[in-house]
């Protein structure tokens, strides 16, 4: 039996001023601070998700209309830039379907899933920021030596976090020129990145090949303060110990874990 037919048969990539898109009635608000933020992002890194427009024939000031990317639209604006588009076909309800599904489907990260693209970001700022000093290779040793002390027990993890936080944020705002509330509207506030850090420093990168499970289980896999729990025990064995007896009971959380493991 054949389905719908989807909105994108026939779909054209056209490069648009967002000048000439008209973002007319919309389902969600604007936030211009996502909306600044996204434009920095796009400015410095090129656009990777194109918004989807149809014709908008009747106003040759504005040819384009937008169905879905809004921030995206407004951030291009901001800076100055053209504006990667999809061109759809549809009728209204089919289009208005089709922007409430994409916000729908645009679902908060879990924990685990969120903190290794915090993760990826952070690490990209700070190479890029590195090259540009001559100094990659140096960044990369220091980096992993500072997580080679706190696993010896030379250093305690909080400080190497407060560390690797305060060098984040700035290299962030370097490369990004975030304001402090252009990074929150991303989730990137200075709280968020050391939470973040804090889980892919001490859970996913250790233990890479457990973290995925670690993500799908019932009771931990997308609770943060559980998680946490995990990430603030001291001891690398022990931490391992508190995840697979997890892993063993999917029925159990982090504090019955910890006992587990002789943590508690």
């Amino acid at each position: 039996m054949s389905g719908r037919g989807s909105l994108l048969t026939d779909a054209k990539l056209l490069e648009l001023s967002p000048f000439h898109v008209d973002e007319g009635e919309r389902i969600g608000f604007l936030h211009e601070d996502k909306a600044a933020a996204l434009g920095r992002l796009i400015a410095v890194d090129g656009q990777r998700d194109p918004i989807k427009v149809v014709a908008n024939p009747k106003h040759p000031d504005k040819p384009w209309r937008l169905v879905t990317g809004m921030h995206r639209l407004i951030g291009t604006r901001l800076e100055g830039l053209t504006v990667w588009a999809i061109e759809v076909s549809g009728t209204p309800e089919d289009l208005a379907d089709l922007e409430a599904s994409e916000n729908l489907h645009r679902r908060p990260l879990a924990p685990i899933e969120r903190a290794k693209f915090s993760a990826a970001l952070v690490q990209a700022a700070q190479e890029r920021v590195a090259r540009e000093r001559g100094g990659l290779k140096q960044q990369q040793l220091a980096v992993r030596a500072r997580w080679q002390r706190v696993k010896a027990g030379e250093t305690r993890a909080e400080e190497a976090l407060t560390e690797e936080v305060g060098y984040a944020v700035q290299e962030l705002h370097s490369v990004y020129s975030w304001e402090e509330s252009v990074g929150e509207a991303l989730g990137m506030s200075r709280r968020s990145i050391h939470n973040d850090l804090q889980l892919f420093r001490l859970v996913i990168e250790p233990f890479a090949e457990l973290a995925e499970q670690l993500s799908r289980h019932p009771v931990v896999g997308e609770n943060a303060s559980q998680l946490q729990q995990i990430a603030k025990v001291k001891d690398e064995d022990a931490r391992r110990q508190v995840i697979e007896a997890l892993l063993a009971d999917p029925e159990i959380g982090a504090d019955d874990a910890r006992i587990l493991a002789g943590v508690d």
